[in-house]
């Protein structure tokens, strides 16, 4: 072998174990790197608008402990608190609720990441935008991906998410186009920008045909939800949502410090409908606007 060749192979040799490392590390700087035995608690406030006035406030905390299972680490999610705040009772209601409703979460490549089952009602707002936060910084939406400010990652099927509970939410979903974007990064701290947007086709099944019209202009829908009222009467929410998400990682270990949801709603509400969504009363506009602000309390 020539000489210059043989400097080549050796500076290649030299150099692409480091390149390679170089690569599994930026591949996971902005992953969650779990302790083993850890644990962070969580406040959420949740700000909710109908028609452009206020609705109420809610505040709720919730601890996560760390835990190892099979090799692949997950964390518990325990709700400590509520309260909320409404035009009828400014000084809040506190509710106390005892570390219930566990259920884990990870954020590990090969970790689950499902919405729980809703066994508690009153947690629903909590739980599924609590869940929301977590998955828009997964390895699920493409944060694995991202290396560089300005960076995206789109995710090429589009997201069905089922809220429904069987209470107060009779049925409810929704699908989404999702996009995360690294926005910024320095020493300490990364920003993440998650976009949940209308899908360009629709996977959703209508319970009501008139739902396959937009309601805002060519946005196709992308939203239903049926509540019940009084007695055998239901009300139906279909049309069009968004939300976006800002979230601060911590970028030594991943931890999420902060996150904010900007969702809004732009629907049609059918009123006092029958059960088969029959003889409803009328239809109305009706817009939904909820600030989610997520800190880390430790």
């Amino acid at each position: 072998m020539h000489k210059l060749q043989q400097c080549w192979v050796l500076l290649l040799l030299l150099f692409l174990p480091v390149a390679l490392a170089a690569r599994q590390t930026s591949d996971k700087f902005l992953q969650r790197k779990y302790k083993g035995n850890g644990n962070n608690r969580y406040r959420m406030t949740t700000n909710v608008e109908h028609n452009g006035k206020w609705q109420s406030t809610i505040e709720a905390i919730c601890e996560l402990i760390e835990e190892d299972s099979s090799g692949i680490p997950s964390e518990e999610v325990w709700w400590a608190t509520k309260k909320v705040y409404t035009p009828k009772d400014t000084a809040g209601s506190y509710e106390d609720l005892g570390n219930t409703a566990v259920y884990k979460i990870s954020l590990h490549p090969l970790g689950k990441l499902e919405l729980p089952p809703i066994t508690q009602p009153s947690l629903t707002g909590e739980i599924t935008d609590f869940h929301t936060f977590f998955v828009a910084i997964s390895p699920k939406l493409g944060i694995g991906k991202l290396h560089h400010a300005g960076e995206r990652y789109k995710k090429p099927d589009f997201v069905q998410g089922n809220f429904s509970n069987g209470k107060d939410i009779l049925t409810g979903q929704d699908c989404l186009d999702v996009t995360t974007t690294l926005q910024e990064l320095n020493n300490k701290e990364a920003v993440i920008i998650t976009s949940f947007l209308p899908p360009s086709s629709n996977c959703l099944q209508f319970i009501l045909p008139e739902m396959q019209t937009p309601v805002a202009g060519d946005t196709l829908n992308n939203f239903q939800m049926v509540k019940p009222t009084t007695g055998e009467k239901v009300n139906v929410f279909f049309g069009n949502e968004t939300f976006i998400i800002r979230s601060i990682l911590r970028k030594k270990d991943g931890v999420l410090v902060s996150a904010t949801m900007d969702n809004r709603l732009t629907l049609r509400l059918k009123v006092n409908c029958n059960k088969d969504y029959s003889n409803c009363q009328t239809t109305i506009p009706f817009t939904i606007k909820r600030t989610v602000h997520l800190e880390l309390m430790k």
